[in-house]
């Protein structure tokens, strides 16, 4: 569904080289498929460049996600950040803290290739849906 945008993000910090980053939602949203026992997380943050977007499944066999660490990491990343480092951050993405860094480097990527598709009235709709099929909701500011 998402696309690297390594090129775009290489001229968007040759202009730029700061993001702005106002809110980071975490949405937890059980699996609609049947075959399907999980949930899906998405992570959408809103940003001086616009919205961004990312998610990933995790199974109900996963060792459960600890949103509160999620909440801690992505907090550090409310407010003005540089561009890059993103693309040089180094974690393992296997590991549930690496996970959630890149849902948010994605997320960023998303965000800097869309950033003139963005609509304030699309996000408001998205987010009403979003937040009545979550079973966990996180918003930082």
């Amino acid at each position: 569904m998402l696309t690297n945008c390594a090129n775009h993000l290489q001229h968007f910090t040759k202009q730029t080289p700061h993001l702005s980053i106002t809110r980071i939602e975490i949405f937890v949203i059980p699996a609609l498929a049947v075959d399907s026992a999980g949930h899906r997380i998405c992570l959408r943050l809103t940003s001086s460049q616009g919205f961004g977007w990312s998610e990933l499944f995790a199974s109900d066999t996963e060792v459960d996600i600890d949103l509160e660490r999620w909440s801690d990491l992505l907090q550090s990343f409310i407010g003005s950040i540089s561009l890059p480092p993103l693309d040089q951050y180094r974690y393992d993405k296997s590991d549930h803290d690496g996970r959630v860094l890149d849902l948010f480097v994605t997320a960023v990527n998303h965000a800097l290739a869309r950033s003139s598709e963005s609509t304030s009235q699309v996000s408001n709709h998205e987010e009403s849906v979003l937040r009545q099929r979550s079973i966990s909701y996180i918003s930082l500011e």
